[in-house]
């Protein structure tokens, strides 16, 4: 089953000529045009009215008990209005695009066909909820004919307060991270307001609570270029803060969580001398790439950590890092997150991307390429009194560094050269 198409801005006449309704008509222009003509879905052919409605935008509709065959989401106003703004967007900046094209191979409608800088793309404004599924098949459809997809939320989906983003699974499978563009972005956009939101700087405090920055601007004020680029902003000054506040708040909330996987970390975390709430202080730190784990940082960073804590091992290769953290994976310990717009990113960027942290902080050295020496010994804090003043320590440790994204694109620089 593919996407609705019970409410439609575009549909065929009986000569086969395209009457789209984002064109500029008066409401009288459509009653005569409705008296004269009859009125087809490009998908499944069938017979289609034009409503002229006082509470909706005009647009087409199945009959009744006779719903598309090929896609069955019903449409919000909400849905109807955005994607013709977009639309009408992208036609301001003459740009070349289709609204609603049926697509035979991949029996599909995208809201928008857009054709730019020899790339196609398909915007979808998703506006209501839709099953992880369906969501994979229809990227997966896109990209197997060379179609790019840029998926835009409506903004009533978005909640946060300040940096703090509330960021369920389901939004996190409309992450994006282009060719080019170092970061990834999540979109936004509100029918209402006519503003595009794009979330950038994505750092998980935890599974849902995410830090991030709301780049808020008219959708008039940018290009589509603008959409598919990383703004330059910095992280705020109250960052470091925020981040040691929910630091604390992991170590003394996490063993409280009943659940089997609270209880199989802990007891790994136990049987190597680690006090859950006393994790080492080197672990729980954020990065650039730690949204690839679903897992709070401060656990899957203690993982990492955990082949170095060994008796007499202190040179570790890399490849026994990763096939550690793999097996973690599969056992449940540890979970990746599932970013199907985000295709060619894994896991073992965010732990490289440690690893190279803690070498710049001094607590390991190269051997090769290929092993890690540790070289200065983890902090384990034994009351939480000394923790709290070890964590705060640390962080000005690194807040005296170059700042962390500069920091990150110099070893990105590094690796790739």
């Amino acid at each position: 089953m593919t996407k609705g198409c019970d409410i439609l801005l575009v549909a065929l006449l009986r000569n086969g000529e395209v009457v789209s309704l984002a064109k500029a008509w008066t409401k009288e222009e459509l009653v005569q045009l409705k008296r004269k003509e009859s009125f087809f879905c490009p998908a499944c052919k069938r017979e289609v009215v034009l409503k002229l409605g006082n509470h909706r935008i005009p647009h087409f509709a199945h009959k009744k008990d006779d719903a598309c065959p090929y896609e069955h989401e019903p449409e919000s106003a909400r849905h109807l209005t955005g994607k013709f703004d977009l639309f009408s967007w992208l036609q301001r900046q003459n740009i070349q695009a289709k609204l609603e094209p049926y697509l035979p191979p991949v029996q599909q409608r995208p809201d928008i066909l857009v054709a730019h800088h020899h790339f196609i793309y398909a915007v979808e404004y998703q506006c209501s909820a839709i099953r992880e599924i369906l969501f994979r098949k229809r990227n997966d459809s896109y990209r197997a004919k060379g179609i790019r997809p840029i998926w835009i939320l409506g903004a009533h989906h978005l909640r946060y307060r300040n940096h703090h983003i509330s960021l369920p699974r389901f939004q996190w499978m409309f992450v994006h991270h282009f060719p080019l563009v170092p970061r990834p972005l999540l979109f936004f956009y509100c029918s209402e307001t006519k503003r595009l939101i794009r979330l950038i700087h994505l750092i998980p405090f935890s599974v849902r609570r995410t830090f991030a920055i709301p780049v808020v601007q008219p959708l008039h004020s940018l290009s589509f270029s603008d959409l598919l680029s990383f703004p330059a902003v910095s992280l705020p000054a109250s960052f470091w803060h925020d981040w040691l506040n929910y630091k604390q708040r992991w170590r003394l909330t996490f063993p409280l969580y009943p659940d089997k996987i609270t209880r199989l970390i802990c007891y790994d975390f136990y049987r190597r001398g680690i006090i859950p709430s006393l994790f080492p202080t080197e672990a729980g730190w954020p990065l650039p790439h730690g949204y690839l784990f679903e897992t709070p940082p401060f656990i899957w960073q203690t993982y990492v950590l955990i082949p170095f804590m060994q008796p007499e091992r202190k040179l570790v290769p890399l490849d026994s890092i990763y096939r550690f953290i793999g097996e973690s994976l599969a056992a449940g310990r540890l979970a990746a997150r599932q970013l199907p717009l985000a295709t060619g990113r894994r896991y073992t960027q965010a732990v490289y991307e440690y690893l190279q942290l803690l070498t710049k902080l001094g607590y390991f050295q190269w051997e090769g390429r290929k092993c890690l020496r540790l070289v200065k010994e983890f902090t384990f804090p034994k009351t939480m009194d000394e923790v709290i003043q070890q964590d705060r320590q640390m962080m000005e440790q690194m807040k005296r560094q170059p700042p962390l994204f500069r920091y990150i694109n110099e070893l990105e620089l590094n690796k790739n050269g």
